[in-house]
């Protein structure tokens, strides 16, 4: 009898010994499931990267941005045409609800989007126009601010034009907007204020300009980053970088590069000194230099969406043509690339909580 129970125990003991190991492997987040999510055409691609298996969840039209909530089991996809918004359960991807944010006065297109940290208030970066007469006039745009239990917009703001990309702020107080310029929007003040002018006011400083689709966030270790471009008028020089802005601590940073390979979008490490942004051409770049460490070939062509593996071991590729690949960051080497059944247009990597 003795025996049984020391046998019991001493089981207990390995098994609680093996489940803390697994929990504290580097690059993975206890109790969590890192999938990929991919938008196509009339379809959102969810990749397991482990088991490569796709699970194409039907949408409707050309997909464009993808948010979800802090715990990753709610995936948020701008579908139609920029027209409504797809939600999916990020644990069965199934999809479970839609909404628009156009009404019987206006038609409205979503140019950014983002979910509050609580998964109770969706924002969104309208574009929007109505009929009048044979003629449609535009209107000014405006962040809308919708309650995701009601379906109800409860606040509108007005925001300058070129507004697209929306990211929370960590604490979930404030929101970082993405306009021609850098905003940040205090909720609790209901203000508006510009932050950090990229166009600059002297021509000295080069004038900046961001691909607004591509912008990393949630999955880039809440630091947003975008890639930049800078001219300067009085050299005709023009700079490939990327813009750095710690959703933490709430820090502007411009890293330009030593030389250009073209850039759409781009991932950094977890650690802030390295960053993989790509086009045509995969290119490792050190953050702290600005001079890239190793440039190869984008094996499958030109691609959009350049994105990491939470444990910085993989490099995810997609976005323009019909796939995503798996490039070995350490090396740049292609490990896989997998045919997809429609062009994409980015990748996104989601930590659900399980």
């Amino acid at each position: 009898m003795k025996w049984s129970k020391l046998r019991t125990a001493a089981l207990t003991v390995i098994v609680l010994c093996f489940l803390v190991t697994t929990a504290a492997q580097p690059g993975k987040a206890q109790g969590t499931k890192e999938m990929l999510y991919i938008g196509g055409y009339d379809v959102v691609f969810a990749v397991d990267p482990e088991t490569k298996k796709v699970t194409e969840i039907p949408i409707k039209g050309p997909s464009r941005d993808t948010v979800w909530t802090k715990d990753g089991r709610t995936i948020f996809i701008n579908s139609g045409g920029r027209k409504e918004v797809t939600v999916i359960d990020a644990t069965t991807n199934k999809v479970t609800d839609t909404f628009t944010f156009s009404t019987k006065e206006y038609k409205a297109s979503i140019y950014g989007m983002a979910v509050d940290p609580k998964g109770e208030k969706f924002y969104a970066t309208l574009m929007r126009s109505k009929l009048e007469g044979t003629e449609f006039k535009t209107l000014n745009p405006v962040i809308q601010v919708m309650d995701l239990k009601t379906k109800k917009v409860v606040k509108e703001i007005d925001v300058p034009w070129g507004t697209h990309t929306l990211q929370f702020f960590a604490d979930g107080k404030r929101l970082l907007v993405w306009s021609k310029d850098v905003y940040v929007y205090d909720i609790e003040k209901d203000e508006l204020k510009l932050h950090t002018q990229v166009t600059n006011a002297d021509p000295k400083d080069g004038l900046g300009g961001y691909l607004y689709f591509w912008v990393r966030g949630e999955d880039n270790h809440n630091v947003a980053l975008a890639t930049n471009y800078k001219f300067y008028p009085e050299t005709n020089k023009v700079t490939e970088g990327v813009i750095l802005f710690d959703l933490e601590k709430g820090e502007y940073k411009e890293v330009e590069f030593d030389d250009m390979i073209g850039a759409f979008s781009g991932a950094s490490t977890k650690d802030g000194k390295t960053a993989y942004v790509g086009q045509n051409y995969i290119g490792k770049v050190n953050l702290e230099t600005g001079k890239y460490e190793k440039v190869v070939p984008n094996v499958p062509g030109t691609s959009y969406g350049f994105n990491l593996s939470g444990d910085e071991k993989t490099l995810y590729v997609s976005g323009a043509g019909p796939d995503v690949s798996f490039y070995d960051a350490k090396t740049l080497e292609l490990k896989e690339t997998i045919e997809l059944s429609t062009d994409t247009m980015d990748v996104r990597v989601v930590q659900i909580q399980q």
